[in-house]
């Protein structure tokens, strides 16, 4: 009951942040959310500079560089089927 019910109760939960986000209670907490908001950009910018940090000398230009993972092999062989292929 509740997994069906959840996105109703996140969608009612915005529609109330919005409802209530010109009103005097929304600026009397404003204070309170920035650091909500700074959290979540900083979290953000963390994220994004470790997988730059991370992926920096990867030559993703070149397919000697692919890794091949289990979707490409899957993909492979369903047009391997397809087209009546043997395996290589």
């Amino acid at each position: 009951m509740l997994r069906k019910s959840y996105p109703w109760l996140i969608f009612l939960g915005f529609l109330l942040l919005a409802v209530f986000s010109a009103s005097s209670y929304a600026k009397a907490v404003d204070w309170m959310l920035w650091p909500v908001r700074f959290g979540i950009l900083a979290g953000f910018s963390i994220l994004v500079a470790w997988s730059w940090w991370r992926h920096r000398r990867d030559n993703s230009a070149t397919d000697e560089s692919l890794s091949p993972d289990s979707v490409d092999h899957f993909l492979s062989s369903v047009r391997r089927w397809y087209h009546g292929e043997r395996k290589k």
